[in-house]
């Protein structure tokens, strides 16, 4: 069973490769487009930031309550504008660049239309609110598995640092909260793998439902969320070759690729077009 795996992932990277052939240069432009507006988004807060500054500097010297109120409940206004704000900047090109890449493994003919239909207006919205629920979900499920071991670990270092603690009640400590940290580490990202076909349904049936899509992302990757966070993973070499800068260019066109066939296979019931 092992070895059938390990050909499995074998032949999906090759067809990734296939499937590269000729497009490397628009598959690139696709993923610096993201990193561009991915960017401009995370500026977003800077400018609330320095919109803020001015704010206060225009106000009188001594605050009232309600003013002190008003500009700590619009700072937080402001805040979840800018995450709404960037989530509508970069959310119609995150379906866009998986339409695209998801595409070419499902057997469908690749074009600038299939990565402009999610910039409509109508699909913009449904590519954000697929994406901020995604982030939801995952989020949580971060918090259920993380916060004990980062209690833990947090707390130590704190009890330690305020007032001082035997060496061995320290190690054994903060050694079982990092233990307890990674190990909840693992199972988040075993289990967020249930989400991983979310994203490449939608692009594969835009009219579908949210419930609808997680329902089948879940169904499809049962038994298998293991196997695809270890197939993320044997891409730890190439990620650490990404660091150099130079050959991003050819690494992470290939991952992405690499992915949606992945997805296309496990979507299409373990039979993935072209392997």
């Amino acid at each position: 069973m092992k070895t059938r795996e390990v050909s499995t992932n074998k032949a999906i990277k090759a067809w990734a490769r296939r499937l590269l052939r000729g497009r490397r240069a628009p598959a690139l432009l696709l993923l610096v487009m993201g990193l561009l507006l991915a960017a401009g988004a995370g500026c977003l807060p800077l400018l609330l930031d320095f919109a803020a500054s001015r704010a206060v500097l225009a106000l009188p010297p001594e605050l009232t309550p309600a003013m002190d109120a008003g500009l700590r409940w619009g700072r937080a206004g402001g805040t979840a504008l800018a995450v709404l704000l960037a989530a509508l900047l970069c959310a119609p090109l995150r379906l866009g660049r998986e339409a695209w890449y998801f595409g070419g493994a499902d057997a469908k003919k690749r074009s600038a239309a299939r990565v402009l239909y999610w910039l409509q207006p109508r699909w913009a919205l449904k590519a954000t609110r697929f994406l901020l629920a995604l982030w939801l979900r995952r989020l949580l499920w971060g918090l259920l598995y993380l916060l004990p071991g980062g209690f833990l670990l947090g707390g130590t270092l704190w009890q330690a640092r305020a007032d001082g603690m035997h060496l061995w009640l320290f190690a054994s400590a903060a050694g079982g909260g990092a233990l307890l940290l990674l190990l909840g580490l693992g199972f988040y990202l075993a289990t967020v793998q249930r989400y991983a076909l979310v994203l490449p349904i939608l692009a594969k049936q835009p009219r579908c439902k949210l419930r609808n899509a997680l329902a089948l992302s879940a169904a499809r990757t049962e038994g298998q969320c293991a196997a695809l966070l270890g197939f993320q993973l044997s891409f730890f070499p190439w990620y650490l070759l990404g660091l150099l800068i130079v050959p991003l260019a050819f690494v992470t066109p290939y991952i992405t690729q690499c992915r949606a066939c992945k997805h296309a296979e496990l979507l299409n019931g373990g039979v993935a077009a072209g392997v």
